[in-house]
Formats: C-alpha cells, sequence, structure tokens
C-alpha cells in the first residue's frame, strides 16, 4: 500500500489545483460577463418612440412607462367642433 501512497496524494493535489484552476476561470468569465453588460447599457442612446408606451431600465429592472394616460388638462368638456 505504501507504494500507492504517493499516487492517491499526487491525484489529490492535481484534481485540487484542477478545481481552483476552474473556479478562477468562472470569476473571470462572470466578471467579463459584468463589464460587458455594463458597457452595453451605459453607451445605449435614446431612441425616440412614436408609440405611447416604452420600457425602460430602472433599478429594479425594466419599467413600463409612457404616457398611456390622458393628461388632465387635455380632457375634452364637450366644446370640440
Amino acid at each position: 500500500m505504501t507504494a500507492s501512497q504517493p499516487n492517491r496524494h499526487h491525484a489529490a493535489a492535481v484534481w485540487r489545483a484542477a478545481r481552483q484552476v476552474a473556479a478562477a476561470l468562472r470569476a473571470i468569465h462572470d466578471e467579463q460577463v459584468l463589464m460587458w453588460e455594463l458597457f452595453c447599457q451605459s453607451s445605449r442612446v435614446a431612441i425616440e418612440r412614436t408609440g405611447p408606451l416604452a420600457w425602460t431600465p430602472s433599478l429594479d429592472g425594466r419599467r413600463l412607462t409612457g404616457s398611456h394616460l390622458p393628461v388632465p388638462g387635455d380632457v375634452g368638456t364637450g366644446n370640440t367642433p
């Protein structure tokens, strides 16, 4: 059994190193994905929307905004021609 003992320690050390490398690569990948997402969000140009509703980004996620309700000053009084 003493001859196989160094092989087990070596195999365990190799697997431990492989797990650490995989974790480091996963962390680097996650950071790069976050960097590109933030870059794309920050370099967006406002688009003129012809419709009354639009999805706008907010801190809580995307939110529906727009002029879908009539403005109280524009309500017809019945005197329209």
